[in-house]
């Protein structure tokens, strides 16, 4: 599941910054995600406009996985 929440962390990147070039993309899975439950994708920009944090957490609120983006 982990490449699923990977490819739905890029999906939102897209959907919200259409015009987006990715230069790098990170990310580290820090605890299991079942799809039995609800889970959330969510995203914040830094201060600089090119890196993007990502993120996802699970039905109680517990980060899954942590990413990073870098536009061009």
């Amino acid at each position: 599941m982990t490449g699923v929440i990977a490819t739905l962390l890029l999906d939102l990147l897209r959907r919200q910054m259409p015009d987006a070039q990715l230069a790098t993309f990170s990310f580290k899975a820090v605890r299991p995600t079942f799809d039995l439950n609800a889970f959330h994708v969510c995203g914040q920009p830094a201060v600089d406009g090119k890196t993007i944090r990502l993120w996802a957490s699970d039905h109680e609120g517990w980060l899954t996985m942590d990413a990073t983006a870098v536009l061009r």
